[in-house]
């Protein structure tokens, strides 16, 4: 058995424990309240803009725009909580998508996606690195450091969000067919 396997199979049994779950939803959205609050005062479109975009000059222009106001500091700050950010919805994310695929009789062939959570992750703090040592010389986010910075962000965003919705779609499924439908 592989360590893929076998980190499926412990994720799988994980997932059936609510406690389990509610504990990772309390740590992972308390957290991202709390880095939330803190990158509010730059402009959530701001921040997210930075985040992915591919393109060096953009990124220049965020960020400069940050260090001659001051603001840079905040983004700095976020850091404190961002940096560990990604193990929090890594867990959180692999549990739900786990517990929706079992409650749906989800082929096991498809379980390798509930580690999809953790590529974010690894997205996530690359991400991370490159923006710090981006902004402690702006001369170093080149047009390709960006692009790959930027790559790795939407690809975080794009496993994120589809196992999310993925999970979401498959418990409203399971909802409407053991609540709704069998009532009928």
């Amino acid at each position: 058995m592989g360590i893929f396997t076998r980190l499926e199979n412990y994720i799988s049994q994980k997932s059936d424990s609510n406690l389990v779950i509610a504990i990772a939803a309390i740590f992972y959205f308390t957290n991202q309240i709390v880095i939330g609050s803190i990158i509010h005062p730059l402009g959530t479109l701001n921040a997210l803009a930075l985040q992915t975009t591919m393109c060096s000059e953009k990124f220049k222009g965020i960020a400069s725009g940050w260090i001659s106001s001051g603001e840079i500091e905040i983004y700095y700050k976020h850091f404190q909580f961002d940096h560990y950010h990604p193990l929090l919805y890594g867990i959180f994310l692999s549990l739900l998508i786990a517990r929706a695929f079992k409650i749906s009789h989800v082929n096991p062939r498809f379980n390798w996606i509930m580690l999809t959570p953790f590529i974010a992750a690894f997205c996530d703090v690359f991400e991370n690195m490159m923006h710090l040592y981006f902004l402690a010389d702006l001369n170093r986010a080149t047009p390709l450091l960006v692009a790959v910075s930027g790559l790795a962000t939407n690809i975080k965003w794009l496993l994120s969000l589809s196992g999310t919705a993925l999970a979401i779609v498959l418990i409203a499924f399971w909802i409407i067919k053991k609540f709704i439908i069998k009532n009928m």
